[in-house]
């Protein structure tokens, strides 16, 4: 994720020690955007997005206060999903579409194309 960032031009600020609820900031243009990165794999054309961490047996349930972008990498495909935390919220997780559904559902469906490598939200 830092190569990703660096190669797009933007500064990558990693915070030090343990316990922050977000991994890395990515600043450009004096725009600072607080990151967590999450590795998904997809079931049945899905990737479930984790908006939570456990640690020392604590569930910790990010918040846009804590966080501005969910980078989820999809490891099988090597493409990036940038999900604003914005647009999110009291959930656990976050599920965006690979494939459309079988039975042709569309109402409260996500594409992941909707996300696929969004740079531009880190401009807003």
């Amino acid at each position: 994720m830092f190569f990703l960032l660096k190669q797009r031009g933007f500064h990558v600020l990693v915070p030090w020690g343990e316990d922050h609820r977000f991994d890395m900031v990515a600043e450009k243009n004096g725009i600072y955007k607080k990151v967590q990165v999450k590795y998904v794999s997809a079931k049945n054309g899905i990737l479930e997005i984790p908006l939570r961490s456990c640690n020392n047996h604590k569930v910790i349930h990010y918040s846009p206060l804590d966080v501005d972008i969910i980078a989820a990498y999809h490891d099988a495909a090597r493409k990036v999903y940038f999900v604003p935390l914005k647009n999110i919220s009291n959930r656990s997780s976050f599920k965006i579409r690979l494939i459309p559904a079988r039975n042709n559902q569309q109402e409260k469906i996500v594409p992941a194309s909707r996300y696929e490598a969004r740079f531009d939200f880190f401009d807003k």
